[in-house]
């Protein structure tokens, strides 16, 4: 009474973690360990090692047909854990040291399959949400407002294929400039740092 069902403990080297088509984009698959009450899922260990370790954790609620974004960063890794709902990621590479620079693609997550998202610095990504959306985003620097850019989520150069060509936006992303423009100030700027 009460045991556990779960088929694969979240500790189990086993677990695959995915690499998906942008360079150092990676998806691992979350092992809920499920009983009479509900579940358990971990979704970080330090063991794990997929990227820089988080320092921030936020909460989000996203209402249904909204859009964040589309932004980037150049210094820090970002963690999408979708807990409730259904969203639709998109992600475009702007490194252009990296064999997939410029490309763009679309994730699906649903918070009934938990995974994680890990977004290295130099991908820009927005998340859309069909229904409403909850979700944890970590974040290897904390917040500061300063390391963050964006460009409009429909510029055709993005190659995202978003699920509403109208979705909900906050004015200050429906004002964001173009890809290209993004591309220059990110690059002006320095790009990714490289690490020594």
């Amino acid at each position: 009474m009460g045991d556990l069902v779960s088929d694969v403990d979240s500790t189990d080297v086993d677990v695959k973690v995915k690499p998906v088509a942008i360079a150092g984009v990676r998806l691992r698959p979350l092992m809920p360990a499920r009983d009479l009450r509900g579940s358990l899922c971990e979704i970080h260990r330090d063991s794990w090692e997929l990227a820089a370790r988080p320092v921030q954790w936020d909460f989000i609620n996203t209402r249904s047909h909204v859009l964040r974004g589309v932004h980037v960063h150049r210094l820090r890794t970002d963690y999408i854990v979708v807990v409730g709902g259904q969203a639709t990621i998109g992600l475009a590479d702007l490194r252009r040291n990296r064999s997939s620079f410029r490309r763009g693609m679309t994730l699906k997550a649903d918070g009934e399959v938990p995974q994680v998202l890990i977004i290295p610095p130099g991908v820009a990504h927005g998340i859309y949400a069909h229904d409403p959306v909850t979700y944890l985003y970590g974040l290897s620097a904390y917040y500061d407002g300063v390391d963050q850019a964006g460009c409009r989520f429909d510029d055709p150069a993005l190659e995202i294929d978003w699920p509403s060509p109208d979705p909900i936006l906050l004015p200050r992303d429906a004002d964001l400039p173009g890809f290209e423009i993004l591309l220059r100030e990110f690059e002006a700027a320095g790009g990714v740092p490289s690490r020594s």
